[in-house]
Formats: structure tokens, sequence, C-alpha cells
């Protein structure tokens, strides 16, 4: 088996090379999938991420939970650290350090077991298991709050057989992967 790091670079290479060749129909799929699903309805935050070329555009998603819910986005801090702010306009948000999409400072929040946590990643199994982009910030914080629904979500050719992990790397509760979950 591959270790993380040239695993990691294969895929976000294979991405580069296949971005714009109608992914936009399977981002579709699973954010209509998704949106109605009652993993959704029945949620009363959901703290989502704001898609890197490489990931789900889910930007759908963050518009209607706006409108409908409450949205929270992931800043991640120097420090390791990453909090969740709520977010009410995604015209508040700026390019942070790591060239992520994020919002300013601003209220924190904690997931708490009526919160949808919608988790991207590089690669993701069928058993659950994800290859993130190496910093850990996911893993640290899904680890303080298991109680929170974490769901992953991938493009088809990012769901594999298997893929290292290690003992800290934290499994995610469900997988929506082309508009099927798993």
């Amino acid at each position: 088996m591959q270790d993380k790091e040239s695993l990691r670079a294969q895929l976000l290479f294979q991405e580069k090379t296949l971005r714009g060749t109608g992914f936009t129909g399977e981002d579709r799929l699973s954010c209509s999938a998704l949106l109605s699903s009652a993993l959704y309805k029945d949620a009363s935050w959901i703290f989502g991420f704001f898609p890197l070329p490489s990931e789900v555009d889910i930007r759908v998603i963050l518009h209607d939970a706006i409108a409908h819910k409450h949205l929270a986005l992931p800043l991640c801090r120097p420090d390791g650290t990453m909090s969740f702010q709520e977010v009410l306009s995604l015209d508040h948000l700026h390019t942070g350090s790591l060239g992520i999409t994020e919002p300013l400072e601003g209220s924190a929040v904690m997931p708490s077991n009526d919160t949808l946590i919608l988790v991207p990643g590089v690669a993701f199994t069928h058993q659950r298991e994800r290859l993130g982009r190496g910093k850990g910030y996911y893993d640290r914080f899904l680890h303080l709050y298991r109680e929170s629904y974490t769901l992953g979500i991938c493009r088809k050719h990012q769901l594999l057989k298997n893929i290292p992990t290690d003992q800290w790397d934290i499994e995610v509760n469900g997988l929506l992967c082309g508009g099927t979950f798993f």
C-alpha cells in the first residue's frame, strides 16, 4: 500500500487532470441527495467547508444552510487547532494562511447532537476511513466532538478500496459519494 504522502500527491495530480470533465453533474447529485436527506433536514447546524477545486462543490448546501438553518465554517489556526465560526453570508469570507476560504474571526460555535459536520477529504473508503490533506486539523477537531454526525463527501474517483491510516485518524460516520450514501 502507498504511504499517505504519495497517495495524496497522486490523487491531487489526478484531480488536476480530471478537472472540468463533468464533476459538476456528480457534485449536483451529491448536493441534491444531501438536501433531501433526513440527515440534513433534522440538523439545526451545518458545519460545512468552502470547497477547494479538488473537493465536491457544496456551495448550494452552504447557501441553503444560511437561508434555512445555521451555518458554520472552519477557521484553521497556525497552532494546529481548528474552530468553526458562524457564517451569516458567504460574502464575508477570506483566503486564510493555508489557502482555504474561511470566515474572519467571529462567533465560535461548538457542535452538538443536532449538528451535521460535512468533512472534506482527499480520499475515503467504504469503511469510512478518510485521507485528509495531512495537517490533522479535522482529526484533532473530530476527536473532541464525537456526538455530532460526521459525513464525508467525495467524488467517485476519491472512493478507494483502502488507504493508509494511523491510530489518530478519525473515521466519519457516513459517506456521500456521487449522490449515494454509504
